[in-house]
């Protein structure tokens, strides 16, 4: 009769036992394993991917922890949703031109609208009267105007009064980064043609790269904020988690990042930083004295690659030069 008990004790522990093995693998954006939540009790699962790959290549302690539990226990669909919408259309919406058209050269008088207007080319040269060491030091190692850099300053974060529209940095890139599935983001496929469902596998394909590389955004991110001892929950990022008043990704940061101010510490968020570190990417990226306009036009699309942006920069510098002379 023992035996019998025994038997029907171990197998009710048995049953329990993958019931709960499977409850834990089926829970979505996870594959940490049935122990994940004995290590990390409070961390949403959605973010435990990030957390393992993370300590798989040596990023962990409770900082980071602190990081994720910040995050709270939804993801964000817009950036990635946002992403895709964007690619989709410009690949299957876009107008084809004919067989037999001639092709269009870019348009030099393709602006940001808005933008290049004399009341923010005068903001423009209020700045740089305010602030002319950045500038002269920008000038003086790399040749680069200071109208130049002040009209980048200007088409990025309006001369750093709007450097995030509310969204967190980390939340957005590590929504982008677990975000592999088209079901995870179904606010923006309504957002598409009816035939989209025809190119899931195309939407799922272009999500599984986009999160590869906001891994990389997240991972730098964290370097940036552990080096700098900063608080995570308090950097506020673009639509894709740029940072910054001249909205660096993560990743630039470490390659470009330059201490313009001297205080000893790179911070995106300090204007002297800021200034130095565009101005080292646009020389790093080919900026030297005597640059013809095509070439300053090639250069400055290093930094955002849609002829519009260099367009406006180059149009709104012209017009900070113009009424200064």
């Amino acid at each position: 009769m023992k035996w019998r008990v025994f038997l029907c004790v171990f197998a009710l522990f048995a049953c329990a036992g993958m019931q709960s093995a499977c409850t834990q693998a089926a829970q979505p954006g996870t594959d940490a394993g049935p122990a994940a939540h004995t290590r990390h009790p409070d961390i949403a699962p959605v973010w435990l991917p990030l957390v393992y790959r993370l300590k798989a290549e040596g990023v962990s302690g409770p900082d980071i922890d602190a990081y994720f539990l910040a995050l709270g226990k939804e993801i964000t669909q817009e950036p990635m949703g946002r992403k895709v919408r964007e690619i989709y259309r410009a690949k299957f919406m876009r107008p084809q031109p004919k067989p037999d058209a001639p092709p269009r050269p870019p348009s030099r008088k393709h602006y940001y609208p808005g933008v290049v207007t004399e009341a923010n080319a005068q903001r423009c040269r209020d700045f740089l009267a305010a602030n002319p060491q950045y500038f002269a030091r920008a000038q003086k190692l790399h040749g680069i105007p200071p109208e130049i850099l002040v009209s980048l300053l200007f088409v990025e974060t309006r001369l750093g009064t709007a450097i995030g529209g509310g969204n967190n940095a980390m939340h957005t890139l590590a929504s982008m980064a677990v975000s592999k599935k088209p079901e995870q983001i179904p606010d923006w496929l309504a957002k598409l043609p009816a035939e989209h469902v025809q190119r899931l596998d195309w939407i799922e394909d272009l999500m599984q790269k986009r999160s590869e590389w906001a891994y990389k955004e997240v991972k730098a991110l964290v370097a940036y904020v552990r080096k700098n001892r900063l608080d995570m929950t308090a950097i506020p990022g673009s639509f894709y988690g740029a940072i910054g008043y001249v909205q660096f990704m993560p990743t630039n940061i470490e390659p470009y990042g330059v201490d313009g101010d001297g205080d000893g510490v790179v911070d995106m968020f300090s204007m002297g930083d800021a200034i130095a570190s565009a101005a080292n990417y646009l020389a790093k990226h080919g900026w030297k004295p005597g640059l013809n306009r095509e070439e300053r036009h090639k250069v400055l699309r290093t930094y955002n690659r849609v002829d519009i942006y260099p367009n406006t920069i180059l149009a709104l510098a012209d017009l900070v030069v113009k009424k200064k002379r």
